[in-house]
């Protein structure tokens, strides 16, 4: 193994590629919770009566499920594009000049998906769909909706929709280890061992004659 693998870049190593994978699967939970949130809806709508006027709206949780996609996007190209760069050429200028630029990037990523779970995790724990129904203009009472709900089987409260759940849990992996990679992006440049003096120098004593090389 290279000299240029220190402990603090293994451990970098390892992080970038952890907060890539969780930022994937940050992307595709967030992404497939949308597409199954805009089925239901659908499908809901289309077993209704006919006549029967249905507006569901969980435009919350699908604002904050938008922007968790998003940061966890960040996170994964960012992660991956910096792990690339150090494991094709850890020794040379451009990984370890662009090491701030990762660790700016990295920190926006992360911070913004910090905020994005903050909010997601909220909704997710303490709202549900606002539904509401009419006939022909007459609003359908609220017992009447959660009868209809029971019987297709579905229900309105975020935290009991087990993809929903998903979506908002393991995110916060791609946080952990984006906030670590962060960190260490930034403490690598400190860290770097510094280049060997393959030249040596040398000392001279007060008669001017050279004592060797250290």
């Amino acid at each position: 193994m290279s000299s240029a693998y220190t402990p603090l870049s293994l451990a970098r190593v390892v992080s970038l590629f952890l907060a890539f994978v969780f930022g994937v699967v940050g992307l595709a939970l967030n992404a497939e919770a949308f597409v199954r949130s805009t089925n239901q809806k659908s499908e809901i709508k289309r077993v209704a009566p006919q006549g029967t006027s249905i507006h569901l709206d969980n435009s919350d949780v699908v604002s904050a499920g938008g922007a968790v996609l998003a940061f966890s996007t960040v996170i994964a190209l960012v992660s991956l594009a910096s792990l690339v760069l150090h494991l094709l050429s850890p020794t040379r200028s451009l990984s370890t000049r662009t090491l701030p630029l990762q660790g700016v990037l990295l920190a926006i990523g992360t911070l913004g998906l910090f905020a994005s779970l903050v909010a997601m995790t909220d909704f997710v724990a303490n709202r549900q769909v606002k539904v509401s129904a009419s006939i022909g203009g007459t609003p359908v009472p609220a017992s009447l909706v959660q009868s209809v709900e029971q019987s297709l089987g579905v229900t309105p409260v975020y935290h009991k929709i087990f993809y929903l759940k998903r979506a908002v849990i393991l995110p916060w992996f791609a946080f952990l280890f984006g906030a670590i990679s962060t960190a260490l992006s930034f403490a690598s440049p400190r860290n770097a061992p510094a280049p060997a003096n393959d030249k040596g120098s040398y000392t001279t004593d007060p008669s001017g004659e050279k004592q060797g090389q250290v």
